[in-house]
């Protein structure tokens, strides 16, 4: 860390600025046993002997080589070098978010190309250039609809959204004219269609899912939407975009908006964020939807050019018709989701899609053979389900931290109806030894388990 002192003349001209004469005086009010002795001119350590004293301590630090099996919305998957080089470059990575005008033709047409890979995944019309994260998304989703329907002030959600995006979705609505019903789950952590058909009446302005749900399961989300769309609500998907490389997309489920997290593709977990949200929609909606959207277009020379085409934003023409108090976009985390998506191509994302498929197969169907632990779900997933073990979670997760693998995320936490239930995700990252070794900890768990209980 670089230092640079101040001599003499530079002290004594700030002790007179404030009014005292000296720093003993300045520091008159410290008891004087908490101050330290002024220091002599030999005492202490040179720069270079600091830095080596300091080097010898890092030294000292060791990494914990964790297995993570976390999951919940951020999760671990490999993040191609070529995405680093590209988002440091000096024309994208700066402290300074350019304003509007500012917006070089460089970030322009990537945020274009950003949306046009997000209209490619959902298979809707538009997008708009990203939101903050997926929770955000969310929230601004459901603001979207009621603008849409503005007649309506009704919202089903699903009791199986990410409970941190509910918490968002709860708090942007605590000043809005709308009722929400929280739809609630099956033992199986489904959605309960019955529930449904009997709350959506003509005063459902939308209803929001989750694909795949958080507990890991994957609902028959079109024939929820067909129902939906019979009263006329609205149908918002909230989705990891991997799903879509191995399921159905947004438009062939039914839906109108489509939101969700771009974390899984191209964004390091970095401790929970930053992240960047997306979002899309039917063309017909697209006057409400939030944020910015670029467009392109070409100048007087008929060579392309890219344009802000839609900013309905406080800051504008709109101001207090603004759709969104969205100031700018996660613009460098947009980016690097786009280069990762690129890098991947079609077949790529499909082939990932199916990797992290298989590999949470493989890892559910060897827990479904020990006899103390029990799959909540058999309904489709993508990468993440939840388990059942015979044995409190607490003495779970104690047993793997011994192996260093953090075996899943405990739902009672969340979910009181899902007592001892562990939501384990596995991707591209983990490999047939490490599953083979989460195999091993956990019948040993198990076992452990079983004693103690008799006991």
């Amino acid at each position: 860390m670089d230092f640079t002192g101040n001599k003499e003349p530079q002290v004594e001209a700030m002790l007179r600025e404030i009014g005292v004469s000296s720093i003993d005086e300045l520091f008159s009010d410290i008891p004087k046993e908490l101050l330290l002795k002024r220091p002599e001119q030999d005492d202490g350590l040179s720069e270079f002997e600091g830095i080596q004293k300091m080097e010898s301590l890092a030294r000292k630090n060791r990494t914990l080589d964790i297995d993570s099996y976390l999951g919940g919305g951020s999760y671990e998957h490999h993040v191609p070098a070529f995405t680093h080089a590209i988002c440091q470059k000096s024309e994208f990575l700066t402290a300074y978010t350019p304003y509007q005008a500012e917006a070089s033709q460089g970030m322009l047409q990537i945020t274009f190309e950003f949306q046009s890979m997000v209209c490619a995944l959902t298979g809707l019309d538009i997008a708009n250039a990203s939101l903050y994260d997926g929770a955000s998304a969310c929230a601004e989703a459901v603001l979207m609809a009621l603008r849409c329907q503005k007649k309506k002030t009704k919202l089903l959600i699903a009791g199986s959204l990410n409970p941190l995006y509910r918490s968002v979705v709860d708090q942007y609505l605590t000043n809005q004219d709308a009722e929400v019903v929280e739809i609630p789950l099956t033992e199986e952590g489904l959605l309960d269609e019955c529930f449904i058909s009997e709350h959506l009446d003509e005063h459902t302005a939308a209803l929001m899912v989750q694909y795949p749900n958080f507990l890991g399961t994957i609902d028959d989300i079109r024939s929820i939407f067909e129902k939906s769309s019979a009263v006329e609500a609205l149908n918002i998907l909230c989705a990891n975009p991997i799903v879509y490389g191995l399921y159905q997309s947004a438009e062939e489920l039914g839906a109108d908006i489509a939101i969700g997290e771009c974390q899984p593709l191209g964004i390091p977990m970095q401790y929970g964020g930053p992240y960047a949200g997306y979002i899309s929609c039917r063309e017909k909606y697209v006057r409400q939807m939030p944020g910015r959207i670029v467009g392109e277009t070409v100048d007087t020379k008929g060579k392309r050019g890219y344009v802000l085409t839609l900013q309905a934003r406080e800051q504008h023409i709109r101001r207090e018709k603004a759709t969104s108090n969205i100031c700018t976009n996660q613009s460098l985390c947009a980016l690097s989701s786009l280069v990762s998506t690129l890098w991947y191509g079609p077949e790529g994302l499909k082939e990932l899609a199916l990797t992290n498929y298989q590999r949470a197969c493989y890892l559910k169907n060897c827990l479904e053979v020990i006899p103390q632990v029990k799959i909540l779900s058999s309904a489709p997933h993508l990468n993440e389900f939840t388990i059942q073990p015979d044995c409190p979670i607490h003495e779970v997760e104690r047993h793997f931290a011994k192996h260093d693998i953090v075996p899943g995320i405990s739902l009672e936490k969340y979910y009181p109806q899902y007592r001892n239930s562990l939501l384990v995700a596995v991707t591209e990252t983990k490999n047939k030894s490490q599953i083979d070794k989460y195999v091993s900890v956990m019948e040993a768990a198990m076992v452990k388990g079983s004693l103690v209980n008799s006991h």
